[in-house]
Order: structure tokens, then sequence, then C-alpha cells
């Protein structure tokens, strides 16, 4: 048995491969974080569960800006259209990136008192988030450009490694001092995490191209990338300033609640990610092929697995909720519904974006994102503090829907003006998907109370799932052959 799927596994296409083990990367850095989670979230207290959680919130804004965000669009257009070799792209791409965010850091720390009043995080923190910044794109360039190449298996590895070395590291630097947990657990993430991975791969893209300034490949990121920075700035604040907001008005300790519950719905992330290691070159290649109609075909199937693994993750939520954190944060539950089927609707907006980036149409996507961006800190403003904590699960969700919607109609323009064609996909199709996770969603939060209903429903899914077996397994077929 095990030799015959062994011969099975050998037969699989290299995009197979690697989106088989991305998705095993994707569980067992979650599975790490499940294990050492409850760790976290027992020993800390919420203040420090939520300090840690606040400074991911603002590294996730400001390292935009201070990177330049380099491996995000550019880089692949960059791979496809530059004519320079990928390995020259890379390593001037992060010289590039080293010395924005080194400008940076000079500035940061000259005004790390003022920085530190500001973000309401201590000195150290500040510090240490400015230094990191300095060591992200090495890694992420490199990780791009594996997967041009469908190379999976040293990508893996190092992901391997970084996730098991990063929580181990952070619990016994939690364990071992005395005081100042929550310092201890953002420095020894931002050290294992970030900085010595981001020296290790400055070594080696240097070593495969000694280019440290190519001219027309900084002119070329710099035009396309620095517009784009308020639409990788306004998607990073959709799903980052609740935190921010909710830490402003309430407290670090509801910030820490909120986090648990943005923890649990992102779960959702590990497939959506591991499937984009071969849907994005795989789209790109048949953009510049005009195979719309395979692009088509496979956006349903994607959203539709998507949709399943979303539906039964919502489903669980209590039971997630209580292993991960226990009693204290309860009050996760309920967020999880509206979080997930946020994520849902940031993965569908990508559908649409891509295309966008293919064909250079910047200002679309940054107006769609901005203009989320915007409502999203509105709608916090006015709920959060009459609302409390849960106001911003539903501020998250209609500013997503609308990040989507808006992201469709200037994607539509896009194919009438790029493609000579009315859309790719069929606006009926994608409206049937979404209001099914938006229904799975809300009946959901009724149920969380009635575990053996629950567990009928999941029964009453497996026995259709049986009836449309020849129909599930010719989609899958569908998705391995592409």
């Amino acid at each position: 048995m095990i030799g015959k799927l062994l011969e099975q596994y050998r037969g699989l296409s290299k995009q197979v491969k690697v989106v088989f083990w991305f998705t095993f990367v994707g569980f067992l850095q979650r599975g790490v974080s499940l294990i050492t989670t409850p760790i976290f979230t027992r020993v800390l207290s919420t203040e420090d569960y939520g300090l840690f959680s606040v400074f991911q919130a603002y590294y996730a804004v400001i390292v935009i800006v201070v990177t330049l965000y380099l491996h995000m669009g550019v880089i692949n257009n960059a791979f496809v259209k530059s004519g320079k070799s990928q390995e020259r792209v890379v390593s001037s791409f992060q010289s590039l990136s080293l010395i924005s965010s080194g400008v940076w850091f000079v500035i940061a720390f000259i005004f790390r008192e003022q920085l530190s009043t500001l973000m309401g995080l201590p000195v150290i923190a500040v510090v240490i988030m400015f230094v990191a910044f300095m060591f992200v794109e090495p890694y992420n360039t490199w990780v791009i450009y594996k997967r041009y190449q469908f190379d999976y298996v040293r990508p893996v590895i190092t992901s391997v490694l970084i996730s098991i070395f990063t929580p181990a590291i952070s619990v016994i630097a939690v364990f071992t001092t005395s005081g100042n947990h929550g310092i201890a657990r953002i420095v020894s993430y931002s050290v294992v995490n970030v900085i010595i991975p981001g020296a290790i791969f400055y070594c080696i893209n240097y070593k495969k191209d000694r280019t440290f300034v190519d001219k027309d490949l900084w002119k070329y990121a710099l035009s396309f990338n620095v517009p784009l920075l308020g639409h990788y700035l306004s998607e990073t604040l959709l799903n980052q300033t609740d935190r921010i907001m909710i830490n402003s008005f309430l407290g670090s300790s509801e910030a820490g609640i909120y986090s648990v519950a943005f923890s649990a719905a992102s779960l959702f992330t590990i497939f959506s990610t591991a499937l984009n290691t071969a849907f994005v070159p795989w789209t790109y290649q048949k953009l510049q092929e005009k195979e719309y109609r395979s692009i088509e075909k496979m956006g349903y199937i994607v959203l539709s697995f998507l949709a399943v693994i979303l539906s039964v993750m919502v489903m669980f939520a209590p039971e997630v909720v209580a292993v991960l954190a226990g009693s204290r944060y309860t009050g996760a539950v309920y967020l999880i519904p509206t979080l997930s089927a946020s994520v849902f609707f940031g993965y569908m907006y990508q559908l649409f974006s891509r295309v966008e980036l293919y064909y250079e149409k910047k200002s679309y996507t940054v107006i769609s994102t901005v203009t989320a961006a915007v409502v999203n800190i509105i709608l916090n403003v006015w709920w959060i503090p009459k609302l409390g904590y849960t106001a911003a699960g539903y501020s998250t969700l209609v500013s997503h829907m609308l990040f989507c919607v808006m992201h469709y109609f200037f994607f539509r323009k896009v194919s009438r003006e790029c493609m000579d064609l009315d859309m790719i996909y069929d606006f009926k199709n994608l409206l049937a998907i979404s209001v099914a996770v938006l229904a799975i969603a809300f009946v959901m939060t009724l149920l969380y109370n009635y575990l053996l209903l629950r567990l009928i429903i999941v029964a009453c899914i497996f026995v259709v799932a049986f009836l449309m077996r020849k129909k599930i397994v010719e989609i899958i077929k569908t998705l391995r052959s592409k």
C-alpha cells in the first residue's frame, strides 16, 4: 500500500506537489501554533497577550512602507516582463529594500520615545521592530523565486524549521523571564522568525547574483510598487486596525480576546496560501497565453473548495476557542463567523486583483483598497465605543465585502479594456458562493450552544458528499490536472 502511494505521488505534477507540501507546511505551522497558543494564553496575562498582538498589528502595517513590500505584486511582473534573470531581480530588490528600511531605522531610533508613546508600546519593542524590518525581504523574495521554479523542497524545509524554532524559543524566553513576559515574546519572535532567517538569506541570494544596484530594476520596482503601497497598506489596515483601535478604545485585554478570534479565523489562510503557491504563477501564465476559460473554471473550483473548508471551521468555533485559549477567551467565539467570512472575501478579491496587476492597472487596485480601509476605520470609530469589540468583526466584514465588490467592477472594466471580454467570471456564480458563505456564518452563530445539532449537520454534509462523490472526484481530478 505504501509503495502504491509513493508511486502515485511520483506521478503528480510539480504544481500539485507544491500545493501539497505548502498545505502540509501550513498545517504544521498552524499545528505548532495551536500547541503553543494555549501555553501563551495561560502563561501570559490578557494584557501581555494583547501587547504582543498590538505589536504584530503595528508591524504588519508599518512593514509595508518601510520595506516597500517588493515581494508582492512587482516581483511577479518583474520575473515575467523585465527580461532580467530572476536571480538578479531577487538580489537587486532585496538591496533596495535594505536601503529603504535602513533609512527608516535611523529615523525611528532618533524618535523612539515619541513613537513609543504614539503606539502604546515599550521603547524596546519599537526598536526591535525597526531592526526586524531590515531583514524581511531576503527570505520573502527567495520563497517567491522558488515558487516560480516549482521548487518546494528547500522552502518547505526552511518553513518547517522556522515554524518549530520560533514558538519553541518564545516559550523558553517567556518561562525564563521573571517579568515583562510580553516583551520577551516580542523580542524572541522577532529574532528567530525574522532577523536570523533574513541574515541567512541575504547571503544565499547574493551568492546566486551579486548585483546590489540595477537602476532599471530599481526604477521599475519603485514606479510599480510605490503607487501600490496605498493598496497594500489599506489591505493590511483592513485586518490590523481592529486590534489597534480596540486597544485604544477598550484596552489590551480586549485586544487580546479579539486576537484569539482573528487567529482562529485565519486558520482558513492555510489552504488559501497553499493554493496560491501554485495558482498565482499558473494564473499569470494563463493570462499570458490568453486562456481565460481555464482561469474561470479553476477560480470556481478553488472558491468552492475554500468555502467548504471555511464552513467546517465556523461550525466548530466554540471547540476551537476552548482548545486555543480557554475560558478567559470565550467572548471570541461569536467573532469567528464574521471574521471567517471576511477572510473569504479577502481571498475572493485576489481573483480580480491579479488581473488588474498583470495589466498594470494599479490605480484601480489602490482606489478599491483605500476606500474599504477608510470605511473600516470609520465604522470602528463609530461602533467600538458603543458596542464593544464584537462590533469590530462586523465592520471588518462590511469593509471586506465592499472591498471585493469594488475590485469586481474594476476587474470587469479591465476585462473589457485589455482582454476584449465582458468578464472572465460569471457574477451569478460568484454571488451564489458568497451568499452560501454568509448564510452559514449567520446560522452557525445561532447553533453554538447545540453541539449535537451541529454534529448532525456535519453528518448530513458527509452523506451529501457521498452521494455526489462522482462529481467531487471529477472536480478533484480537474484541479489535479491543472
